[in-house]
């Protein structure tokens, strides 16, 4: 998968995550890093993030690398734990309703 349709799917997600009620907050949107607040109808804020792991990227030939991705949801212990699993657990619906193949690697176009 491209990173550019990996932001697309998570921009997409937090619209619907919106829709569901809960408050989206921008937080850094940077090539390779992204972290939005995600606030649920009781308050309780999580922070979900993308990291693209540039350091180690692998070149596949001139105009393309490939890199790891990793994901995942800050919270503060104990009240946000239920609300962190659901807000992965609906990310990973998402996710497989959109794209039925799960991507451990991604792919970077150099420019």
């Amino acid at each position: 998968m491209d990173l550019n349709t990996f932001i697309r799917l998570y921009q997409a997600f937090l619209k619907e995550c919106e829709q569901k009620g809960w408050m989206i907050e921008i937080l850094i949107e940077e090539f390779g890093n992204y972290l939005a607040a995600i606030t649920n109808l009781d308050g309780i804020e999580v922070q979900f993030y993308i990291e693209l792991d540039l350091e180690n990227c692998v070149q596949l030939n001139g105009a393309t690398n490939q890199s790891k991705l990793d994901y995942g949801v800050i919270r503060d212990e104990g009240k946000g734990d239920l609300f962190a699993k659901e807000v992965l657990d609906e990310f990973h619906q998402y996710w497989v309703k959109h794209i039925p193949k799960r991507y451990s690697s991604f792919i970077l176009n150099k420019r």
